[in-house]
């Protein structure tokens, strides 16, 4: 039996939904197209409950593939589909539920070009089930640009969100300042370490510099030549390979460091260098430093600390399947991921071997992933109910389109999830969409503060990648400066066709006569996103509170003028407003980077 709306209403499942939600939500259910993002903990709910519910027409976008520890919390996955990809087995997985739905599968990153603007646009509304800030912020851009609705969610342990985004109506997912990850002195990282994480950015570093592709930023830079001397030939050992950098690193460059005296005194000791032989030496007691007690026997081995002599063996044997045929060709390509077992392995044991160097207590493999991934385990019960909230959230947006309601007019809510110390004695809390901020350099003023040590330091290439990719969250920004572009992500590097366009990757600001208070214009086509930056120069700025050399305010209002030369190149209008301006902009904390 086939509805008049042409939706296939004759099953039980169908009568059910029809039942619950009414004709006319069950109508707009059936024909809203809908873009679900990510496939993982929360994503496999939300899939789950989208054509339980009746939804009928859904794609897909996840980059990942299943890995095995993703079993214990994200259920539509089974042993058997390790290694496939995640989209492909939970759009097969849920179409069981719903054989008649339309459900497209799609194996790839939401920050490639083809799913751009015009990709979006296709849909009704964007639902998110993203772990990952950079990803969220480029789909709340692309949702504003495409002017699509957007429902945001996350969870942190117990806690969980979710939230309604339209453009023009309600903040956007970078109106209010994101935590910002910690990032420490490079002295710190590099010579006097004094807490896990410390080695931990440090083993994340090298398992970069060692694998990865080169990369000016590093903290590690320094042992760039040697660490690649160990690639150049063809055909390598790896477990010579691994013993070979175990010598270096954990040795020889600790000697070094421990003849710097002005570092040393008696608080703080040089470091102990470690010999391979010696420390393998103790290969028998590959578990436990302290004898087993009845508390252990629940433990699982990732949660037991290793013994020095199982970190130095585990070193070489990470390195040696590094090196490996199957993943041999991957060396110069690969970054640290926390979900891939190799990376972790390697990561794991260099850092805890530079624990020993320095006399810190050593972590477990547990503890040492959720740092380097800077995770908090996932709960499968809150990623339910967070699920289960942007459902009703989705229907609330479907009812006032279809009702040419505003969203803040409706019944669609920002919903927290608080546990185990809920609000007024309730887990979940619902709160009123705001308005957007007119500050908000995304999509209030687009006008931003840069802060830079010094102009001279910075070249064009690396501003765009650290400041204006890593503190903007753009993906293929273009600069311009006097209605010139300066920067083109088509020529990132210095070449014949970059000088036959006018273009100079490799000059400094200063180079392309930027001072303080030159206005510089951001453009990501892909992201259909751009906004206004004014840069100073300011050579008092804090090393220890910013040590990447830049900090970034947000403008103060939409009648904020910047200063000077920004002044000058916007004409009359922009004069008047600067004379009237009586407030400074509104400061706010720095975009840090952990390369």
């Amino acid at each position: 039996m086939t509805a008049a709306n042409g939706c296939d209403n004759g099953t039980t499942s169908d009568a059910a939904v029809l039942a619950a939600l009414g004709k006319k939500r069950y109508d707009l259910v059936c024909k809203a197209r809908l873009l679900v993002i990510g496939a993982g903990g929360i994503g496999c709910e939300l899939l789950k409950n989208l054509t339980i519910a009746g939804f009928k027409d859904i794609e897909v976008v996840d980059l990942d593939t299943i890995d095995v520890s993703n079993l214990n919390r994200q259920f539509l996955f089974r042993r058997a589909h390790v290694d496939r990809p995640k989209a492909t087995v939970a759009a097969e997985a849920v179409q069981q539920f719903r054989p008649g739905a339309k459900i497209v599968a799609h194996h790839g990153n939401v920050k490639e070009e083809k799913y751009g603007v015009e990709f979006i646009s296709k849909f009704d509304v964007v639902v998110n089930a993203l772990d990952n800030l950079e990803a969220r912020r480029h789909v709340n851009r692309l949702c504003l640009a495409a002017d699509r609705p957007l429902l945001e969610a996350g969870s942190t342990g117990h806690l969980g969100q979710v939230t309604v985004i339209q453009k023009g109506q309600t903040e956007c997912f970078e109106c209010q300042a994101k935590p910002t990850q910690k990032v420490y002195p490079y002295c710190t990282i590099r010579s006097t370490p004094e807490k896990p994480v410390h080695c931990l950015i440090w083993a994340k570093n090298l398992f970069d510099l060692c694998f990865g592709p080169a990369d000016e930023s590093n903290l590690l830079t320094d042992l760039a030549n040697d660490m690649k001397q160990f690639q150049t030939q063809e055909a390598v050992d790896g477990e010579e390979v691994g013993k070979n950098m175990f010598a270096h690193i954990f040795q020889t460059d600790i000697e070094k460091q421990a003849l710097l005296e002005d570092l040393w005194s008696e608080k703080r000791p040089p470091p102990t260098p470690l010999k391979f032989d010696e420390a393998s030496k103790q290969a028998g007691n590959m578990q436990t430093q302290q004898p087993a007690t009845e508390q252990d026997g629940a433990m699982l081995d990732s949660q037991r600390v290793p013994t020095v002599a199982s970190d130095a063996l585990g070193f070489v044997a990470a390195v040696k399947a590094l090196y490996a045929p199957d993943r041999r060709s991957l060396i110069g390509q690969s970054t640290f991921s926390k979900d891939d077992p190799m990376a972790m392995d390697f990561v794991h044991c260099a850092a805890n071997l530079r624990m020993s160097n320095y006399r810190i207590d050593r972590l477990s493999r547990w503890d040492a992933q959720s740092i380097a991934g800077s995770i908090i385990p996932a709960v499968a019960s809150t990623n339910a109910i967070v699920a289960g909230l942007e459902v009703v959230q989705l229907i609330h947006v479907l009812e006032a389109a279809a009702n040419h309601k505003k969203l803040r007019e409706s019944r669609c809510r920002t919903i927290w999830v608080r546990y185990p110390e809920p609000s007024r004695k309730k887990i979940l809390q619902p709160s009123s969409l705001q308005n957007p901020t007119s500050t908000c350099f995304v999509c209030g003023t687009k006008t931003a503060r840069v802060s830079l040590r010094a102009f001279s330091e910075w070249k064009i290439c690396a501003f765009a990648k650290t400041c204006v990719q890593g503190g903007f969250g753009a993906l293929r920004p273009a600069l311009y400066y006097n209605g010139s572009c300066i920067f083109d992500p088509e020529y990132p590097e210095p070449s014949e066709e970059a000088i036959e366009e006018g273009l100079h990757p490799e000059w400094t600001l200063t180079e392309w006569g930027l001072k303080t208070g030159s206005l510089l214009q951001i453009e990501d086509e892909g992201q259909g996103f751009s906004c206004n930056v004014v840069i100073t120069e300011d050579p008092e700025l804090s090393e220890e509170q910013y040590p990447t050399g830049f900090s970034v305010d947000v403008g103060a209002g939409g009648d904020e003028a910047p200063p000077a030369d920004a002044a000058a190149q916007s004409g009359e209008k922009r004069k008047v407003e600067a004379e009237a301006e009586t407030a400074p902009p509104a400061k706010v904390a720095a975009v840090e980077l952990d390369d």
